[in-house]
C-alpha cells in the first residue's frame, strides 16, 4: 500500500500531509492545482471536524493491486449529506489522488529516460 495524503485535525485547524516522495517530485503546474484543491477541501472538512473522533479526517492510498482509495474517518459520513460527501469531498479526494499519480508517473518516465540514455 502506498500512502498518498491525509488531512489531520489539529487544535489550530487542519494539516494536509503529502507523501514525502511525491512532495519532493512536485511540479510547479501540479503544485498550484494541488494547493487549490487542498485549500477547498480543507475548508469543507473544517466544517465537519467537530463530528470527527480521530486525528485523520480524510486520507488517500493506492493498494498493492493498483486500486486507489480515499476514505473519511469512521462514522463521519453519517453527518455529511450525500451530495457533499460524494460530489465534493470524495471528488476532491479523487482529483488529489490523480495529481499524486500523475507526479509519480512523470517521475517514473523521466527516470526511465535518464536510464536509457546511459
Amino acid at each position: 500500500m502506498i500512502f498518498l495524503f491525509r488531512f489531520d485535525v489539529t487544535d489550530k485547524g487542519m494539516d494536509f500531509i503529502l507523501n514525502e516522495e511525491i512532495a519532493k517530485d512536485m511540479y510547479p503546474d501540479l503544485e498550484e492545482m494541488l494547493r487549490d484543491l487542498v485549500r477547498s477541501l480543507c475548508s469543507m472538512l473544517e466544517y465537519y471536524k467537530v463530528y470527527n473522533k480521530e486525528k485523520t479526517i480524510f486520507s488517500g492510498f493506492i493498494h498493492d493491486n493498483g486500486e486507489a482509495e480515499v476514505t473519511l474517518s469512521k462514522s463521519l459520513g453519517k453527518y455529511i449529506d450525500p451530495y457533499t460527501k460524494n460530489q465534493i469531498i470524495f471528488d476532491h479526494g479523487k482529483l488529489i489522488t490523480e495529481l499524486c499519480t500523475t507526479i509519480m508517473d512523470r517521475r517514473s518516465a523521466e527516470a526511465q529516460l535518464k536510464g536509457e540514455r546511459w
